[in-house]
This record gives C-alpha cells, sequence and structure tokens, in this order.
C-alpha cells in the first residue's frame, strides 16, 4: 500500500533537475580542464571499459537513441577521438574504436570526474551515498520496475 503525503514529492521532476544540474556542472569542467563533454567522457568511458562497440551497443548502454549516437560519435570522429568503420559481419552496421588521442582525454576526463564524485559524496554523506548509488543503480538497470 502506497503511503500518503501531505504535499506531492514529484521524485521525477526533482531527478531530471539535479540531473541536468548536475550534467551541466560536469560539462562545464570537463569542456574547461580537458576539452570533452559528458556525452563524450561517457562513450570514452564505454569504450575504454569494454573494448569497441556497435554503434546500436553504445545507444542501449548510454540510453541514446541512434540519432544522438550518430551525432555524437560523428563529432568525436571529427575531433579524432574515436574511429568508426563498418561491421565486418554486417556493413549496415559501424563499430567505434577509441584511438589514443581518445584513450588520454579518457584518463583525465575520469580525474575530473572521480573529483566531481567526491564532492557530491562530501556534500551527501556516507549513508546518503550509499542508499542514492544503491536506488539510482536500481534505476539504471532496471532492478525497482516491479
Amino acid at each position: 500500500m502506497a503511503r500518503v503525503r501531505a504535499v506531492d514529492r514529484r521524485l521525477f521532476l526533482l531527478l531530471e533537475i539535479a540531473a541536468r544540474r548536475l550534467n551541466r556542472d560536469a560539462d562545464s569542467r570537463l569542456k574547461t580542464t580537458v576539452g570533452v563533454t559528458a556525452a563524450q567522457a561517457a562513450v570514452l568511458f564505454l569504450l575504454s571499459r569494454r573494448g569497441e562497440r556497435r554503434m546500436g551497443e553504445i545507444g542501449d548502454m548510454l540510453s541514446l537513441n541512434p540519432p544522438a549516437v550518430t551525432g555524437l560519435v560523428n563529432r568525436m570522429e571529427n575531433l579524432a577521438l574515436v574511429e568508426k568503420r563498418p561491421a565486418a559481419d554486417d556493413k549496415r552496421a559501424s563499430v567505434v574504436t577509441m584511438t589514443e588521442k581518445g584513450r588520454a582525454l579518457a584518463d583525465a576526463a575520469d580525474i575530473v570526474l572521480r573529483d566531481l564524485n567526491t564532492e557530491l559524496e562530501h556534500r551527501l554523506g556516507e549513508a546518503d551515498s550509499d542508499m542514492l548509488h544503491r536506488v539510482l543503480t536500481g534505476l539504471a538497470v532496471g532492478a525497482l520496475d516491479d
């Protein structure tokens, strides 16, 4: 049974506002210090941890639609952060690989975002950070869909 609240807390709206604010902050820090956006850093992190990926996999893992992935990867290719080539088993699909420049910027971006995470954990405290991590991880992987 759902709890009755005196005020509708509008959790989705608050999550959306918080995510946008954090993303703008991360974007600003990353652009200033590393020269990449938060979205570009996410692709670089994915490729550095999981190796080359098809465009569709990048979209699925980062929850981006196909046109967004295409635009993002094309911009990254123009900056020499990634390389794109046709998939061996399906010429309609593209496989994305990180370049050495991309790897270097991924390492630099990792430092910036680790600092941001440390700041967030400090502001929230250990217990709230642990709880938020658990809840957001559940939302991200769909574990709270029941």
